[in-house]
């Protein structure tokens, strides 16, 4: 830059002499006018190079149940005797007061994009028909209490988008007395009181699914990605949840991800966050591996070497202190120039349990990135 306006300052001194003929006054004029257009060009092209910081999260909110009961039971009556206490313990779970632990998570943390997966909405019918009519009455709904409870707060954000996936609903009880609807979704919330340029946001489902009970349910996975621009930097936010049912469509899902016209698959700088219910220590699925093999960097990695940095997780009631964590299956990943300032882990400490329950039974996790 200090170089182009050398050479225009030369150039004006030789236009002020007079024995300079007049086309030569016009060409030179000329090429002075277009050695400081270059460097208001090469300005500009500075200023869109700054370094940005991006502050995010990766946060699964928990069921409020394990699924584990009902997907493996041996007959109908245990089944939907194993969706009542299902259904039970989702309201001993108390998602309302966990999503005031969640906001105040985001209150310390204050990212910049955060991803939520199993942000579910329950919804119930009485008496059961089992799937005659699906049910429509919102019985709980997680969107909804966290935006409340950012609110409180005063916390200035929104979801950008909210993909609807695996949308399953069974008679609870036995007999049966009242239809339970769950609908499993994933979030992107951004926040709204800071210049973040939103240019584009989609969901959408993997083709890749789990058939349980036979095949009466089909277990969707998705995603939500946001391309967004800080300060003249544009860069894409992705989240997603992979399948934990199911060993192999996992893996498929991890290669759907980053496969060409794949929700991770840009030229942009790309963010991460999700829960890929894939092991760090590579002793389970290889979908973490993969994804570091296209390209992929791990913030936690870099920010803390050797540290293994678990994540998961609490026992199924809430309300019990429990034991450690056991593995590391929530990440920020990022690619394409990004790198880990820092990163911490939140929800693993009693001092983070809220009302006598922890916020989730995994551990959130946050990042901040640096984009060179």
């Amino acid at each position: 830059m200090f170089f182009c306006l050398g050479l225009a300052m030369a150039l004006s001194c030789q236009l002020r002499s007079r024995r300079v003929v007049p086309t030569l006054l016009r060409v030179k004029g000329a090429a002075a006018l277009l050695a400081l257009l270059a460097c208001v060009c090469a300005s500009a092209g500075e200023a869109k190079r700054s370094p940005v910081t991006v502050r995010v999260m990766t946060r699964n909110l928990y069921l409020g149940t394990n699924l584990d009961a009902i997907v493996q039971a041996k007959s109908t009556p245990e089944a939907f005797s194993a969706v009542e206490k299902g259904w039970a313990d989702v309201q001993a779970n108390d998602f309302p007061t966990r999503a005031r632990a969640i906001a105040r998570e985001i209150a310390r943390a204050r990212p910049d994009f955060a991803g939520f997966q199993e942000l579910s909405l329950y919804r119930t019918q009485t008496p059961a028909d089992f799937t005659v009519t699906p049910a429509t009455t919102v019985a709980l709904d997680y969107a909804k209490e966290l935006r409340k409870a950012l609110a409180a707060r005063k916390l200035h954000y929104r979801f950008l988008a909210i993909a609807n996936e695996t949308d399953a609903e069974l008679p609870s009880g036995d007999p049966p007395n009242m239809d339970i609807r769950l609908t499993v979704r994933d979030g992107l919330l951004v926040r709204i009181d800071k210049e973040i340029k939103i240019r584009r946001v989609r969901s959408g489902l993997y083709s890749t699914t789990t058939s349980l009970f036979g095949g009466f349910v089909i277990a969707k996975r998705g995603w939500v990605l946001a391309d967004a621009t800080i300060a003249g930097r544009t860069f894409r936010v992705v989240t997603t949840h992979l399948e934990s049912f199911n060993d192999t469509s996992q893996v498929a899902q991890g290669k759907e991800l980053v496969a060409a016209g794949g929700p991770a698959t840009t030229s942009l700088p790309t963010i991460l966050l999700g829960d890929l219910n894939s092991r760090a220590d590579g002793t389970g699925t290889p979908t973490h591996a993969d994804l570091l093999a296209a390209g992929f960097q791990d913030a936690w990695t870099q920010a803390h070497p050797g540290d293994i940095g678990l994540t998961c997780c609490h026992g199924d009631d809430l309300r019990d202190v429990g034991g450690p964590f056991y593995s590391r299956i929530d990440y920020v990943l990022m690619r394409n120039g990004f790198r880990a300032v820092a990163a911490g882990i939140v929800g693993q400490k009693p001092g983070d349990r809220l009302g006598g329950l922890w916020p989730s039974d995994h551990a959130g996790v946050w990042a901040r990135l640096l984009l060179p």
